[in-house]
């Protein structure tokens, strides 16, 4: 058992990191670093979230339940809390038509960093 858990870390660590790429070896490093994390899902509460992360040929799924304790690295925590809901609302433009723009964005989960 002991020796599955720390294949999974190691491939953990071998993920890419997506969206906003690190500015030096320093963030980068930051960035990789494994956290333990707090699950929260902030849509639908209490259900079992699976996220897929990583590119075509290093990927790996994620599941978390509403309120678990998890060791991930920092960035995929980044992108699960990136995760949201866009609020639009209908404004008139001034012609009298009416437009579609987006007012806001709803989060959809959280990863709280737990200090033991």
């Amino acid at each position: 058992m002991g020796e599955e858990v720390k294949m999974k870390a190691d491939a953990m660590e071998k993920l890419p990191i997506l969206g906003v790429q690190p500015r030096d070896d320093k963030e980068k490093k930051f960035l990789q670093e494994m956290c333990e994390y707090e699950f929260y899902n902030l849509e639908e509460p209490g259900l079992l979230q699976s996220f897929p992360y990583g590119s075509t040929n290093n990927k790996m799924d994620f599941k978390f339940l509403h309120g678990g304790k998890y060791r991930v690295p920092r960035h995929v925590a980044r992108h699960i809390e990136d995760r949201h809901t866009p609020i639009w609302e209908w404004r008139p433009d001034g012609t009298g038509a009416m437009k579609k723009q987006k007012t806001g964005v709803k989060p959809r989960f959280q990863m709280r960093q737990v200090y033991a």
